[in-house]
């Protein structure tokens, strides 16, 4: 007998929770910080208002509350990821290691492209010995290569998949390759500055351990899973540092006089109060109307074929003030994140804006139901959601073509995990006791046949 599913995760890494933990604060950083310490900490104006932080708020709220109703109002599912504790299907298993040679391929192009664009495995040796990564030279060789980075980013449908695996049994080969993936895209964040390289595959696989712990007989586990935000918010902000002193650090550190802790601590806050100030500008001067939407769905506009043809261009009249032209004129460019909260009101308007955090919304709690219940959409797509609503005060992360192969991945091994079995047992292996025999007809006496 299946046993009962338990419909619960550690709160932090649901749809209200991952919101609460970045929004209220950054939210309040930004407001509290005043236009001298913009321009000192960010050489750029204070432009956000009072009531562009109020509506980021509220549609926090909208999309928190939306998603949670709609886990709770979602029906149920008939079919489970894991249907028995303890057991892995042999096709979610089998799905990871094809998932596992596609990036592998994926990489050894990625690579070879790079190399062929000019980049130089000496400078990448020799910028990871002495930590100096600022010119950004290896990063315009890896850089929109079509196709081939299609392929690497199905190492996040992998470690999906992988971890599921892992936290329901244990295989070596599996760990090794998993262990691998990171490795790559460690290095990939590095090379390239793409710090996302590494988050999208580090997220999914915390959000799924967390989840198997949360859901453990030992107490020990799920309080460690409720806690787990505090030992991991440091971990983060130490991440966060190793990077900025291979990138700004090493540009930056004779030209401030404060420490480095100090520093990576005010540059951290500053991707978050720029992003909210960035929407600001978008708001006030590439906002809607007057064009067709961009950001909001981003992967559409760059799907192989639109993107080569610049179909955005064409279409829309007058094509938007890009980003970088906005930041150039109001902003700082080094600070280039476009804000995800204010991405949809910039694209919709006011009420649209709101339209398109409702309707995400209800996919994402009907996900999260999923999610909890382990059927297998919910549970793979999921803790992918989790990355973009930790990243949603920066950056729209969901619509951008970077997650499209990773959900359409994931979405062909929902299919096939979640297929029900139809094949018919051999006759070997029925059972061979024999059947009872058949009561004797009797015949009244005298009667013909």
């Amino acid at each position: 007998m299946t046993a009962p599913v338990k419909r619960t995760a550690p709160w932090w890494i649901s749809p209200a929770g991952a919101l609460t933990l970045l929004v209220p604060v950054t939210l309040l950083l930004t407001w509290r910080m005043d236009d001298s310490a913009f321009r000192l900490f960010y050489r750029s104006s204070k432009s956000v208002t009072g009531s562009t932080l109020l509506l980021v708020g509220v549609a926090a709220l909208v999309l928190a509350g939306v998603a949670t109703a709609t886990a709770v109002l979602a029906p149920s599912g008939r079919r489970r990821l894991i249907p028995v504790p303890g057991v892995v299907p042999e096709r979610l298993a089998a799905s990871a290691q094809g998932l596992f040679w596609v990036t592998i391929g994926g990489y050894v192009l990625y690579t070879g492209a790079g190399i062929a664009n000019g980049l130089d495995p000496a400078a990448v040796v020799t910028a990871l010995i002495t930590q100096e990564n600022y010119g950004g030279n290896s990063k315009e060789a890896l850089q929109g290569i079509a196709g081939v980075t299609t392929l690497t980013q199905v190492g996040i449908a992998f470690t999906v998949v992988a971890t599921y695996v892992l936290v329901t049994r244990w295989e070596r080969r599996l760990a090794i390759q998993l262990g691998i993936v990171l490795l790559l895209s460690l290095v990939r964040s590095f090379v390239a500055s793409e710090r996302l390289a590494l988050v999208e595959v580090a997220v999914p696989a915390v959000v799924i351990a967390v989840l198997a712990a949360g859901r453990s007989h030992v107490r020990a586990k799920r309080r460690v899973a409720s806690w787990a935000p505090v030992v991991l918010a440091p971990l983060v902000f130490l991440l966060f540092a190793a990077f900025e002193y291979s990138r700004s650090w090493q540009f930056f550190k004779t030209r401030t006089d404060e420490s480095f802790p100090v520093f990576a601590l005010i540059r951290m806050a500053g991707y978050y109060a720029t992003s909210y100030n960035n929407g600001e500008l978008h708001l006030d001067n590439d906002g809607y109307p007057g064009r067709l939407p961009l950001d909001s769905i981003a992967a559409f506009w760059t799907a192989p074929g639109i993107g080569q043809l610049d179909l955005y261009d064409k279409l829309s009249a007058p094509a938007p003030a890009i980003s970088q032209d906005v930041l150039e004129r109001f902003g700082n460019p080094e600070f280039n994140n476009p804000g995800g909260f204010t991405t949809p009101f910039v694209d919709f308007g006011l009420v649209g804006g709101f339209v398109f955090f409702v309707v995400v919304a209800l996919v994402i709690g009907a996900l999260f139901r999923g999610f909890l219940e382990g059927s297998p959409v919910g549970a793979l797509l999921y803790p992918m959601v989790v990355t973009g609503l930790f990243d949603l005060p920066r950056y729209l992360y969901w619509t951008q073509g970077r997650v499209v192969p990773a959900v359409l991945a994931l979405l062909v091994v929902a299919l096939y995990v979640g297929r029900p079995d139809t094949r018919r047992r051999a006759p070997h292996l029925r059972s061979s006791r024999p059947r009872p025999p058949l009561p004797a007809h009797r015949h009244p006496a005298g009667a013909g046949r």
